[in-house]
């Protein structure tokens, strides 16, 4: 896997926490508007309940404990939420080829900053719900790391390494990536408001409230 860009959307309350049917309704609409990769699968994510090994400290030899989690594909929307159950930690995502007929912005290779590229690309997009306000940046399904909950964040610009601060909050139940994959990414300057649009629009309509932006690149 080359280098893996991802753009988020942070909502404006840090305890919101979207119900099964509203996540479909999002989907739906990016459906509707043809912004999901092309031939799409679905993906879920979520703990079976158990825990397993997943590291051991070299010093110490203590054990270190994690959820066990469970991985499922379809096709088919609906029958991917019923696999999602009533799991308030869970992910769920569409992913495929790009480009979508509405892409969320213009893509560059990260040696090829003057030309647009316009091959296909690998593409995702998630919806990520969990129990309690998680660091977007940090374990996937929470972790133990002292985090300000009232923390606003601020992301690095993959182009030149600034720090872009933003008005979003660090840690929240709920957020929604867009994930780009190549070795591509867009153009950055001094902003992260760069989704187009009316995904932004979508994202409100559905949820009902406002999302901030930000993004992460890094080697997988």
């Amino acid at each position: 896997m080359g280098e893996l860009y991802r753009h988020f959307l942070i909502p404006s309350e840090p305890e919101f926490l979207p119900e099964r049917d509203r996540v479909a309704r999002f989907f739906t609409e990016l459906t509707r508007l043809e912004a999901l990769p092309q031939e799409a699968t679905y993906v879920t994510l979520a703990s079976t309940g158990k825990t397993r090994a997943i590291g051991r400290n070299p010093g110490t030899g203590e054990v270190y404990y994690g959820p066990e989690l469970k991985i499922d594909r379809c096709t088919d929307l609906h029958a991917a939420i019923g696999l999602l159950g009533d799991q308030e930690a869970t992910d769920l995502w569409a992913e495929g080829a790009g480009p979508a007929a509405i892409p969320p912005f213009p893509l560059y290779r990260v040696n090829q900053p003057d030309a647009v590229w316009s091959d296909a690309y690998s593409f995702s997009v998630r919806c990520k719900l969990r129990q309690k306000p998680t660091h977007f940046l940090h374990s996937p399904f929470g972790c133990k790391c002292e985090l300000k909950a009232d923390e606003r964040v601020a992301f690095e610009n993959p182009w030149n390494q600034q720090l872009i601060q933003t008005s979003g909050w660090a840690c929240v139940r709920f957020w929604i990536e867009f994930g780009i994959d190549d070795y591509l990414m867009p153009m950055i300057t001094d902003s992260l408001e760069i989704l187009d649009p009316r995904l932004v629009a979508v994202a409100r309509d559905v949820f009902g409230l406002e999302f901030s932006q930000g993004c992460l690149c890094n080697d997988e």
